[in-house]
């Protein structure tokens, strides 16, 4: 008993004198617990290492999956570019074939339709050639049927003598003799059409 209240007696004077010197609270606080403080601070600084190296390995882990990752987009994308650029040529390769090909049947179709027109215009050429000779010979043909009548009403009258009344009258049938033949050239000109 007399140690416990030496000590008593020693740590009411030690507190007592701690308002007087806080370098002696130090040196108390580092005997009471400067171990668990020196250990506290070491597994801090133990843990402050781990987690800056775990940091630094789950950078350089995530660094590196992100190239990866960067990589494979890279090589994926040159990859559909190659497709697509491939496919693209093809469509434009078979489209250009189909436009030659419609090219080539415009021109062949374009050459059959102009020598068909050809063809009928040199045959209503041909048609109108035989019209209008067809038509010359037979203005010809009545243009000598009316000269050859003249002449014979002519010397009709010259062997005659005839009155002015039955001259009339001759002269009456010739004009419409001419009429009825203009008549039917002009009738018979739309038939041939």
């Amino acid at each position: 008993m007399t140690k416990q209240s030496e000590a008593d007696s020693a740590a009411t004077s030690t507190i007592s004198g701690i308002g007087n010197n806080t370098g002696e609270l130090d040196v108390l606080r580092d005997l009471i617990f400067g171990n668990q403080a020196r250990d506290f601070t070491k597994r801090i600084t133990d843990l402050d290492a781990r987690l800056e190296a775990v940091r630094r390995e789950l950078k350089s882990d995530l660094d590196t999956r992100g190239q990866m990752v960067a990589k494979t987009a890279s090589d994926q994308n040159s990859t559909l570019r190659k497709d697509t650029t491939g496919r693209i040529d093809k469509e434009v390769q078979i489209l250009g074939e189909r436009i030659e090909q419609l090219t080539a049947d415009l021109h062949e179709l374009v050459d059959d339709t102009r020598r068909t027109v050809e063809a009928r215009l040199d045959r209503m050429q041909d048609e109108a050639n035989e019209r209008i000779r067809a038509l010359e010979a037979d203005a010809r043909r009545r243009d000598d049927e009316l000269r050859a009548e003249l002449l014979a009403v002519s010397a009709w009258l010259e062997d005659k003598k005839t009155s002015r009344h039955d001259l009339g009258q001759m002269l009456e049938e010739i004009g419409q003799r001419l009429q009825s033949a203009a008549q039917i050239a002009a009738t018979e000109e739309p038939d041939k059409e």
